[in-house]
C-alpha cells in the first residue's frame, strides 16, 4: 500500500522552509488565534474584522449608556413642585437639563447627584453595528447590556442625526428589545382628512411610518427590525395592523387614563412611569409634543398625544405633530 503525504512526517521531522514562507505561516497562525479568541469573548465583529485586516473602519453609530430617569431621592413633594410650574418654566428647566447633560457627556464624567438632577450612570461609548445589537438581544444579554435608558445615536440615509432609547426589554414577548425615537424623526399628521375613523391601522401616519420613514433607516437597521402587531378596539370589534414602525399607545406611555380606550392587551413601559421620560425632543434639543396611536375617546376628529412635559391630551388629526415611533428587535 502506498504511503500518504501524512506518512512522510514524523516527530521532529526537519524540512527546509524559506524565511518568507515561515513568516507567512506564523502571521496567519497568530491571526487565527486572535480571531478565535475574539469569537470566544463575543467581541463585536467590527472590531474583529479590523484586527484581521489592519484597516480602521468608520463607526456606523455610537452607543452610549445614559440613564435619564430620576435619581433615588426624587420625592413626590419635589415632583409636585415641578407639576406646579408653568409650561414655559418647565420647558426652560428641561432645556437647561439637556444642556447640562450634553456638557457632562462631552466631558465623559460620571455624575450622581440628587434633587431630581440628571444622572449619568453609564457613560462609555462603544462603536458597534446593529447586527451586534441583535446578537446581544438574541443571547439574552439585553437586560445587562441594553437596559432601559440606553441611548443609541446614528445617522439616517438623508444625513440627519437620529437618537433612539431602549424603553423595554422582554416587554411584548420574551427575548425582545423595544426602542423609541426620543428625538423625533419629523412632523406629520395622523390623517389629512381630519378624522380618526379607521384608527391607527388605516391612518396616513401608519403608511408614512412604514413607507417614507422606514426607507430613511440604515439598511443594517432595517434588516434587524421585527414586525409588530398593533391592536385597537372599536365599538364593533378589534382592528389590527402589522408594521415595523409603530406609535405607542397612551396606556403604554402613562398607564390607565381617560383619554383613550384600553385594548386589554397593552402594558405600560416601566421606563415611562416617570413622566419626564415621556418627553421627546426636536432637532434643536427642545421638548416637543408627539403623536400616539390612540384616537381620542371623546372626539371623532382627534388623536391623542403627549405634550412637551409628558402629559397626555388630544388634538386634530390633521395637525402636524412630532413623529416618535417605536420598533422592536428580537
Amino acid at each position: 500500500m502506498g504511503s500518504s503525504l501524512v506518512d512522510l512526517f514524523r516527530s521532529e521531522t526537519e524540512f527546509d522552509v524559506k524565511a518568507s514562507e515561515m513568516y507567512g505561516l506564523m502571521r496567519e497562525a497568530a491571526k487565527a488565534e486572535f480571531l478565535l479568541n475574539a469569537v470566544k469573548c463575543d467581541v463585536p465583529h467590527t472590531y474583529a474584522r479590523q484586527i484581521a485586516t489592519g484597516e480602521k473602519e468608520d463607526a456606523p453609530f455610537i452607543m452610549a449608556g445614559i440613564d435619564l430617569s430620576p435619581v433615588k431621592d426624587w420625592t413626590p413633594g419635589q415632583q409636585d413642585a415641578v407639576q406646579g410650574m408653568t409650561t414655559e418654566q418647565e420647558t426652560n428647566a428641561l432645556k437647561e437639563a439637556t444642556k447640562e447633560l450634553a456638557k457632562l457627556s462631552a466631558a465623559g464624567r460620571d455624575v450622581r447627584s440628587g434633587s431630581g438632577s440628571v444622572g449619568i450612570i453609564r457613560k462609555h461609548e462603544q462603536r458597534v453595528e446593529w447586527i451586534d445589537i441583535q446578537d446581544i438581544i438574541r443571547k439574552g444579554n439585553a437586560p445587562v447590556s441594553l437596559p432601559p435608558g440606553t441611548e443609541i445615536n446614528f445617522t439616517l440615509k438623508n444625513g440627519d442625526p437620529a437618537s433612539v432609547v431602549v424603553v423595554g426589554v422582554d416587554h411584548y414577548e420574551k427575548g425582545d428589545c423595544v426602542f423609541w425615537f426620543r428625538r423625533i424623526i419629523g412632523r406629520h399628521c395622523m390623517n389629512r382628512d381630519d378624522t380618526n375613523e379607521g384608527r391607527f391601522p388605516d391612518s396616513d401616519m401608519n403608511a408614512y411610518l412604514n413607507d417614507e420613514v422606514f426607507a430613511l433607516l440604515p439598511d443594517d437597521l432595517q434588516s434587524v427590525i421585527a414586525v409588530h402587531k398593533t391592536v385597537q378596539k372599536t365599538a364593533d370589534d378589534d382592528i389590527e395592523t402589522e408594521g415595523r414602525l409603530f406609535l405607542m399607545s397612551v396606556y403604554e406611555g402613562r398607564g390607565s387614563n381617560d383619554w383613550a380606550e384600553y385594548n386589554g392587551i397593552d402594558k405600560q413601559f416601566p421606563f415611562f412611569e416617570e413622566r419626564r421620560n415621556r418627553v421627546a425632543y426636536d432637532e434643536d434639543g427642545d421638548p416637543v409634543w408627539f403623536w400616539t396611536a390612540d384616537p381620542s375617546a371623546a372626539y371623532t376628529t382627534n388623536f391623542c398625544y403627549f405634550d412637551s412635559r409628558g402629559y397626555s391630551n388630544s388634538y386634530s388629526a390633521s395637525g402636524d405633530g412630532g413623529v416618535a415611533p417605536l420598533f422592536v428587535i428580537k
